[in-house]
């Protein structure tokens, strides 16, 4: 079983962060963010493989998991959210780690590696976007997430599930009927007014766009996407481009949650990228 800390930091939204602990805290360290409604358990079969040669952290993000008793009316953005993710690291004595997050946390983790380079050591995005550059459209965005939330508070976290779930986005889950309804049951349990606050406050139309510090990234960068998954498979390939140290991945027979729908081939590529060393000059 997982260990299970409580990390307390400076401020009021990174204050007693539950956070999952998977491995020996003298072997190196991955720090793993979860996506939107999801928690530090959606980690552990992936945290589990690597166990035996790996320490494995597993925070619940603010809003998510058991992480709700923050204050609904503290501020939350990417930079509060950065801080938070920064003292983690000093709380628990790390220099640097390997970053890897999905969706939401791959946004996050994209967002720590611009903010705090030296503290990332290796980073994996998977599924992630770095924002949207047209002011435009990222106004349009930000109006769309918090219509999103009205409709989330309106109807209730049943309805908003099912509703989210049927987006294109999650088609590929439908061929998982062993991970379509647990998946579901488990984004139900979480708070509305925390879901509502989240899909508002950390909606990419409110995220700075990333895509401007792209090439100022200099460690390694593992990018992933799944084949069925054609939006994030284009956008892996421009950020390639953009990325000095990128290698990209596409996941064959998997859509968005890679990890979820190919466990096996998410941990091994994520091994191997772990493993692997810098080409030298």
């Amino acid at each position: 079983m997982p260990a299970i800390l409580y990390f307390t930091a400076g401020n009021k939204m990174t204050t007693h962060w539950p956070v999952e602990i998977v491995g020996n805290a003298r072997n190196p360290a991955l720090l793993f963010l979860h996506g939107f409604m999801g928690s530090s358990r959606d980690w552990l079969t992936i945290a589990a493989t690597l166990a035996d040669e790996y320490f494995c952290i597993l925070p619940d993000l603010p809003g998510h998991g058991t992480n709700t008793h923050l204050s609904l009316d503290a501020a939350l953005d990417f930079d509060i959210l950065c801080v938070g993710l920064e003292q983690l690291l000093g709380g628990l004595s790390l220099q640097q780690a390997t970053w890897v997050g999905y969706s939401m946390g791959g946004r996050a983790a994209l967002y720590f590696a611009v903010k705090y380079p030296h503290r990332v050591e290796k980073l994996v995005i998977e599924s992630a976007n770095p924002g949207i550059e047209n002011p435009v459209e990222r106004d349009k965005r930000a109006a769309l997430d918090d219509r999103r939330a009205l409709q989330l508070l309106a109807g209730g976290m049943d309805s908003f599930v099912e509703s989210w779930y049927n987006l294109e986005l999650f088609a590929s889950l439908k061929r998982f009927p062993q991970l379509w309804e647990p998946t579901k049951k488990q984004r139900k349990l979480n708070n509305p007014q925390w879901a509502a606050k989240i899909i508002r406050e950390l909606s990419p139309g409110r995220q700075p766009s990333l895509w401007p510090h792209l090439s100022g990234l200099n460690m390694p960068v593992l990018l992933l996407a799944g084949g069925l998954d054609e939006k994030y498979t284009a956008l892996v390939g421009q950020m390639e481009a953009m990325i000095p140290a990128a290698t990209v991945h596409v996941v064959p027979n998997a859509g968005h949650n890679i990890h979820l729908e190919q466990p096996q081939d998410f941990a091994g590529r994520l091994k191997r990228f772990v493993r692997s060393q810098p080409e030298s000059n």
